[in-house]
């Protein structure tokens, strides 16, 4: 695992920064994607960040979350992020109109160690609102073509109207194959959905990676993980080459009030400061990371 990317705009890890809503986009009933626009043009400059961080945002007098970046680090001065609606702070968050400021700090965590992928081929799979963290790390990866070998991205949801970015991957589809890039998107309980029907691991098999050359990235409910993980197995995929990112149990996002950390007294894993990116050898060896 690499070590994780630090801004070096502040020497304050606490520091607070303005940010401008420049665009909000209704993804599905519950998720809505913004842009934001650092204030500070120095920050603006220098603030970057791996696909697979996150950052806290905060609503003055409401409160703040952690929220991973979906868009690709190489758009400097704006990031974006998708937030579901589903407590006081998000809420808060979902009124915001553009021209509204908030308050950001970060990035925090480790991000996937893309660097390290260059030559390989390149498989994404996502279940849910795991689509938004691995967006980061599919734009990055289309920004970077050049770099990296034959790309899929498969997009799971249980319904079609919960499936995220569903029309941005869709208008990609005919220039990405022909860039030798797969997209697949698919839904596990919607009988009225006229698309594909299945759950993540019935598609590796479609999937144009080599097994023996590929980089996995996963992000979804913990109850996937075990039937993606044998499928990836079975079909040849490495183990060391097996990267899952957990959008879970965070709160402070430096790992000092210890709300996410996990494991026993031998092999303590603070998912904050940790991960959120870990490899498959710490999942299947840290007890309670995946519950």
């Amino acid at each position: 695992m690499s070590e994780p990317h630090v801004c070096t705009c502040h020497d304050n890890p606490y520091a607070l920064d303005k940010v401008k809503v420049l665009r909000v986009y209704q993804l599905t009933e519950k998720e809505k994607l913004f842009l934001f626009r650092f204030e500070d043009p120095e920050i603006a400059e220098k603030w970057t960040f791996k696909p697979g961080q996150f950052v806290q945002l905060t609503v003055p007098g409401v409160g703040e979350v952690p929220i991973s970046i979906c868009s690709s680090p190489m758009k400097r001065g704006f990031f974006e992020l998708c937030i579901r609606k589903v407590g006081r702070v998000t809420t808060a968050i979902h009124k915001l109109k553009p021209g509204d400021t908030v308050l950001v700090r970060g990035p925090y965590g480790n991000g996937f160690p893309v660097d390290d992928w260059e030559g390989m081929d390149i498989l994404l799979i996502a279940a849910g609102l795991g689509a938004a963290p691995l967006r980061s790390v599919f734009l990055y990866a289309m920004d970077n073509r050049w770099k990296y070998g034959n790309i899929t991205f498969i997009n799971t949801a249980r319904y079609g109207k919960d499936l995220l970015f569903y029309k941005e991957l869709e208008a990609m589809k005919d220039l990405a194959e022909a860039d030798n890039v797969k997209i697949i998107q698919s839904v596990t309980r919607d009988p009225e959905w006229p698309g594909l029907h299945g759950r993540p691991q019935n598609f590796i098999v479609e999937a144009n990676t080599n097994p023996k050359n590929t980089a996995v990235a996963i992000c979804g409910p913990p109850r996937m993980y075990k039937a993606v993980f044998e499928s990836l197995i079975n079909y040849g995929y490495r183990p060391e080459n097996i990267f899952v990112t957990l959008e879970r149990k965070m709160k402070c996002g430096i790992g000092k009030c210890g709300h996410c950390v996990v494991g026993t007294s031998t092999s303590l894993k603070y998912v904050c400061r940790d991960g959120p990116v870990f490899t498959y050898f710490d999942i299947v060896s840290t007890p309670g990371l995946l519950d």
